[in-house]
């Protein structure tokens, strides 16, 4: 009989639709490693390594995965990250890093939080895959790796001593992965949209309809705004001013003259230097 305590998901399907990228590793071992967590952890999509080949399915790769050796064979490798990437389609993907944030490059979210945010998007079907991307033991990801993600992760972790092995880092982010796949049915029933969340969406779909966040968004300027605005409180003093006044912006983006609305109607009608749009 098996001693251990069997955990069932709410969502097993989920599980073929979350993948691992291996950027530039050094040591077969970690590759290994890796397999094995996966297999604990319950995650069964697609394995991809960038820049090796298969000679680095060496031995030690195999004696380190233990148990999940028979998943080697279906590793699959990649000159770059992009051709990676581009094999896993509407995915949502999210980058490892020790490193802080700068004025070029986003702070990173922290671990938790951001496989909450992951998984509970992957369950509503804002996307339909989620990839974990990690760099290399020595120098992890770099910029243009970085350019390639949608969020930046990292492990909070103490400031002297902020990078852990890659198979350590890998686990930590598969077993939040698999926490909240695990999590109760009710846990994932859809909040009431709070002030800040109204606030983002309108923002955002303002950004889409003036062109600031183009169609297919190359630049992943609709990751940014979020990333940016996430950081409001929950409560937004003055919350319906800034409503309004994307409203209006709303209402001029295809207007030769601006359409003045409610109470600044009828100031505007008494100046004849300020131009109106007469409702239809």
């Amino acid at each position: 009989m098996n001693p251990y305590k069997v955990f069932h998901s709410p969502c097993e399907f989920l599980r073929n639709q979350i993948h691992l990228v291996l950027v530039r590793p050094e040591e077969p071992g970690n590759l290994g490693a890796a397999l094995r967590a996966r297999a604990n952890m319950g995650i069964r999509g697609h394995v991809f390594v960038v820049g090796q080949n298969e000679a680095f399915l060496t031995g030690e790769a195999e004696k380190f995965a233990m148990h999940a050796k028979a998943d080697l064979a279906g590793v699959q490798f990649c000159e770059d990250l992009g051709s990676a990437l581009a094999r896993v389609p509407r995915r949502l993907t999210l980058a490892a890093t020790a490193r802080i944030g700068s004025s070029k490059r986003p702070h990173p979210l922290w671990v938790d939080s951001a496989m909450e945010r992951a998984v509970a998007r992957l369950r509503d079907q804002s996307c339909q895959n989620l990839v974990l991307v990690f760099g290399s033991e020595g120098s992890g990801l770099d910029n243009s790796d970085l350019a390639l993600c949608d969020w930046v992760v990292t492990i909070p972790s103490v400031e002297h001593y902020r990078s852990l092995n890659l198979a350590q880092a890998i686990l930590v982010f598969l077993y939040e992965t698999n926490r909240q796949l695990l999590a109760r049915p009710a846990e994932f029933s859809a909040p009431k949209i709070g002030q800040r969340d109204r606030l983002i969406a309108h923002l955002l779909q303002i950004a889409e309809d003036c062109g600031f966040v183009l169609p297919a968004d190359p630049h992943k300027m609709r990751a940014k705004l979020e990333t940016i605005l996430s950081s409001l409180p929950p409560h937004v003093p003055e919350a319906q001013t800034l409503h309004g006044l994307m409203d209006q912006i709303s209402r001029n983006l295809n207007r030769e003259d601006i359409q003045y609305k409610g109470r600044y109607k009828r100031e505007v009608e008494l100046s004849p230097t300020i131009p109106i749009m007469k409702d239809a």
